[in-house]
């Protein structure tokens, strides 16, 4: 009996008025073929576009309001998406809309840490809004800092209200808080050829991309900072993932994120290790090109954490293994 594929998750988040129902509305109307679940989670904000769902296959839509996703005990989360799947055998993609106070790190949590998430879900990437206008006003709020920090792919929207000067201060300062992210532009909240199938191969090569290419960001005065570890050669898998999570774990109050690639001995394919929250999950990515150096990148991204420490802390390890 085949396999059944895993259904990939797409997480939408982005501070309050920065187009995060509209952008998902676009989503449907260039996906209106796949067969969508929705879990939407704005408290007093407009909903999906009703004459939208209703024009493009409602029968795929699922919308499960009310802070289903806020749930104070992580094993009702879980449930609440086993039974969406159970309920929906056919679904073929699932989109995630937390509300926008919120911090996503909960929410993307689950998806690294519960074995039956695991074995039904893939999780795609989280994509976050940025409103270019109001920017300035709202960077200050540690859970839109944290939005940033966490995606995989940020939409800076709004740009044709917002003059060169200001559009120049935002790009820094979303660079300061996350460089591996893609960063599109645009207005209206519309990404050009949005379609689910292609989104995380977009966003993996993306930061594949830029991981290969030294970062240069100019020191400034803030409580969040990242830094990039370097280093050639090939890990025991085995030995890395128990490292690796027991690293994330100490951790897990101080850095927000984990990002990399690794090459793993005697595995063809590249692995994508992430790190949110203290959770871990290593995927594989594409296959390693036997042309270009060989090279091991892992980004972290926190609050008062030293990068002396754990490169000391990582060559402790190195050489242990060796």
């Amino acid at each position: 009996m085949p396999v059944k594929p895993k259904i990939p998750v797409t997480i939408v988040t982005g501070f309050l008025g920065s187009g995060k129902t509209t952008f998902i509305n676009n989503l449907l109307l260039q996906n209106y073929d796949v067969k969508i679940g929705l879990i939407e989670n704005e408290f007093g904000e407009v909903s999906i576009d009703s004459k939208l769902i209703a024009n493009y296959q409602p029968e795929n839509i699922i919308e499960l309001n009310n802070g289903c996703i806020c749930c104070s005990i992580f094993n009702e989360f879980s449930l609440a998406l086993q039974e969406l799947v159970k309920k929906n055998d056919h679904l073929e993609q699932l989109i995630i809309e937390t509300t926008g106070i919120a911090d996503p790190g909960p929410i993307i949590e689950p998806f690294f840490q519960d074995p039956d998430l695991e074995r039904l879900f893939e999780l795609s990437g989280t994509i976050c809004l940025v409103d270019s206008v109001n920017f300035q006003e709202e960077i200050g709020n540690f859970e839109q800092q944290k939005q940033i920090m966490l995606s995989d792919l940020i939409i800076l929207n709004k740009v044709g209200d917002a003059d060169e000067t200001k559009l120049a201060y935002v790009r820094k300062k979303i660079s300061a808080l996350n460089r591996t992210a893609q960063l599109v532009e645009t207005n209206f909240a519309f990404l050009d050829s949005a379609h689910l199938y292609m989104l995380q191969p977009q966003i993996q090569d993306e930061f594949i991309k830029k991981l290969r290419r030294p970062f240069y960001s100019e020191p400034e005065h803030s409580d969040f900072h990242s830094f990039t570890i370097r280093f050639s050669g090939y890990i025991n898998e085995p030995r890395f993932r128990e490292w690796f999570k027991y690293f994330a774990s100490i951790y897990r109050k101080q850095i927000f994120r984990i990002k990399g690639m690794v090459n793993f001995e005697n595995n063809p394919l590249t692995g994508i290790v992430q790190s949110v929250g203290g959770m871990t999950n290593i995927s594989e990515g594409s296959v390693a090109n036997p042309y270009e150096p060989l090279e091991n990148v892992i980004v972290f991204i926190g609050k008062g954490i030293s990068k002396f420490e754990i490169e000391k802390m990582f060559q402790q390890y190195l050489l242990q293994e060796n």
